[in-house]
């Protein structure tokens, strides 16, 4: 796949995510596999800026487990909030450095 779709599906997978509310975890754990998914596709369709796919990778990474795992176990609604504002803090930090801009 050409790099070019590669990114148009993460800036997709990323505009759909932010748009999503704190009562549909599936469809965010779902976002961000893809993202990771289609990264990973990216890092290895191309051999420049290796370190820069590492990193975008990472990030998504932890959002999934660190902050997603934060978001699920929430009780109050508050905490809920602000746990996928984390989550999709993570999630542009790696489109920046993919440098897709929404």
């Amino acid at each position: 796949m050409e790099n070019e779709q590669i990114k148009k599906k993460i800036l997709g997978d990323y505009k759909t995510l932010l748009g999503l509310k704190h009562d549909s975890p599936e469809l965010v754990r779902d976002k961000l596999k893809l993202m990771g998914e289609h990264i990973g596709q990216l890092s290895r369709s191309t051999s420049e800026g290796s370190d820069i796919f590492s990193d975008a990778a990472h990030l998504i990474n932890s959002a999934l487990t660190t902050e997603y795992a934060t978001f699920t176990e929430a009780s109050a609604e508050e905490d809920k909030e602000e746990a996928l504002a984390q989550l999709k803090h993570k999630a542009a930090e790696a489109c920046q450095l993919l440098q897709l801009h929404a």
